[in-house]
């Protein structure tokens, strides 16, 4: 009986020996946890887009808020790797996004205290957003010491309607012999209320794409007229409101040369191919951006007015000159002698 008592009193304290190791050893933790969470508390991370609905190949730009609420200085920097900043982005499905293509880097930033700094990145460019879906990003701050996550936001990815296409060639360089080609696209994406007419230039051949940009807002009277250059370049006009038209030059590396807007109030804009081969528009009224003209000598001194001629007399019965007695028939007699009585009147008694 003793001998029991004695084993169940050896094994309380074996067991409370085995909780004092797991409590100091949960303590520890937590005193390795604090450090972490209380340096994570001294920045937020919040990141937006100006639009959560994109175009297929279209560059996804994201900005990044970083604010500093502690009471000093935090440079940003990690000198373990190219960068102190990452996106975890993860489709429909869970599925996480491998990088792709440059790999991000961000150079040493420093926040003051209580200010905020912002960055704008470009999710195309580094990750393998190449195919429509919906898909959720997060940005990860992580420097030495501090470890700071954003809340997700949800974007887009749609394929627009193509309602023109075409491919030309481009002029071979002096001293080259390989061709190139260039397929310019034009799509429409609906928006909230309106249609977003875009612009796409590839490669079909090497499967290259220059860039997916939008022209602007397009109302749907009528379809859109598109022209190419004997430089391979892109004219495209497009209507964009009741009275006004856009016009936009598109080069075959998808930088936009010329963007103009005209007026039909007199007369409709149409692109016309001249006799070397350029692309211009005819007709129309440019009003963007105004045509500045210099006004010549003779609009700055114009001549002086002529001198007017003296109006012309109008004579009215009664007041009228007396007929002339010579027999002048241009002349109206006026009623003072044509009442009057003549000389042989004899009036009857």
């Amino acid at each position: 009986m003793l001998a029991n008592r004695h084993l169940s009193c050896s094994a309380l304290r074996e067991r409370a020996t085995v909780l004092g190791m797991r409590r100091s050893a949960i303590l520890a933790l937590c005193a390795v946890l604090a450090v972490p969470l209380s340096s994570r508390a001294q920045l937020t991370v919040q990141i937006k887009m100006e639009r959560d609905a994109l175009m297929l190949f279209e560059s996804i730009p994201v900005v990044v808020s970083i604010h500093n609420f502690s009471g000093h200085t935090i440079e940003l920097t990690n000198p373990s790797q190219s960068t102190w900043l990452n996106f975890t982005i993860t489709d429909e499905g869970g599925a996480s996004l491998s990088p792709v293509g440059n790999p991000l880097t961000t150079g040493p930033t420093t926040i003051a205290a209580g200010r905020t700094v912002e960055m704008t990145e470009n999710l195309l460019t580094h990750y393998d957003l190449r195919q429509s879906g919906v898909f959720t990003v997060r940005a990860l701050v992580d420097v030495e010491g501090t470890r700071a996550l954003s809340p997700p936001i949800k974007f887009t990815i749609i394929n627009g309607r193509q309602i023109w296409k075409q491919t030309v060639g481009l002029p071979v360089a002096p001293g080259k012999t390989n061709e190139e080609y260039r397929t310019y696209s034009l799509l429409l994406r609906r928006g909230s209320d309106t249609e977003v007419l875009y612009a796409s230039v590839q490669d079909e051949v090497h499967g290259l794409v220059y860039g997916v940009f939008p022209l602007g807002e397009f109302i749907a009277l009528g379809e859109p007229t598109a022209r190419t250059d004997a430089s391979g370049h892109l004219h495209v006009l497009y209507r964009t409101g009741s009275r006004s038209i856009g016009y936009d030059e598109i080069a075959p590396d998808a930088k936009i040369v010329k963007r103009l807007v005209f007026s039909d109030m007199l007369s409709s804009p149409q692109l016309v191919g001249a006799n070397d081969g350029s692309v211009i528009v005819r007709g129309g009224e440019q009003v963007y951006p105004h045509v500045e003209r210099v006004m010549t000598d003779a609009e700055l001194n114009p001549p002086p007015p002529p001198t007017p001629k003296p109006r012309k007399k109008k004579w009215w019965w009664p007041f009228g000159p007396k007929t002339s007695q010579t027999g002048d028939t241009n002349k109206v007699s006026s009623a003072t002698s044509t009442n009057a009585p003549s000389a042989n009147f004899n009036p009857v008694p």
